[in-house]
């Protein structure tokens, strides 16, 4: 009995190449969630986003084609307190090569195909602490990233720049984010 190599049997002959930036772009976008301005003073509004301010930027660069290797960084704009990333290099997880996780599906149109990867901020109010981005390819040639710091619990009021810098608030952000030249 012939095997075929999992790669084969999953369909990885997805050309990808669309999605790789030219010399001077970058994938940049703001964080969903509920504008700040509709709630209270000081205190966390946003039922789906936690550590992120309304307006935070995200600007991505990533490479599929180097996903299990090097596949890029993330930085973040706009806030009160310290940026969260500073081109905080996306980790690739080894094990997921060889593991059917790494076929994982966001229902909803329109995704090409997910990546996981995990971060490991030396600085900014994640230092030390592990978080993981979850980058997916679009359909309409953007992407769609979510970042993940803790279980949500630890919703920190946007101007509590002492937690942030203590580590002790949580972050959940979506972004969606578009190729541009900055």
């Amino acid at each position: 009995m012939r095997v075929l190599p999992l790669a084969f049997l999953l369909g990885a002959c997805t050309d990808l190449s669309g999605y790789q930036l030219e010399d001077g772009e970058v994938y940049r976008g703001e964080v969903f969630g509920n504008d700040e301005a509709d709630c209270s003073p000081g205190e966390p509004c946003s039922f789906i986003r936690r550590g992120f301010v309304d307006g935070a930027e995200l600007d991505v660069n990533f490479d599929p084609a180097l996903a299990e290797t090097n596949p890029g960084t993330l930085t973040t704009r706009g806030g009160v307190c310290d940026p969260v990333f500073v081109d905080e290099p996306l980790l690739p997880i080894v094990p997921l090569a060889h593991d059917p996780l790494s076929l994982y599906e966001i229902p909803g149109a329109g995704r090409v195909e997910n990546f996981m990867f995990t971060l490991h901020p030396s600085r900014g109010p994640l230092a030390g602490r592990d978080a993981m981005a979850f980058v997916s390819l679009l359909r309409n040639g953007e992407l769609e990233v979510r970042i993940i710091a803790g279980a949500g619990r630890n919703d920190c009021a946007p101007d509590d720049c002492d937690a942030f810098a203590r580590g002790e608030c949580d972050f959940f952000g979506v972004f969606s984010v578009r190729r541009t030249t900055p």
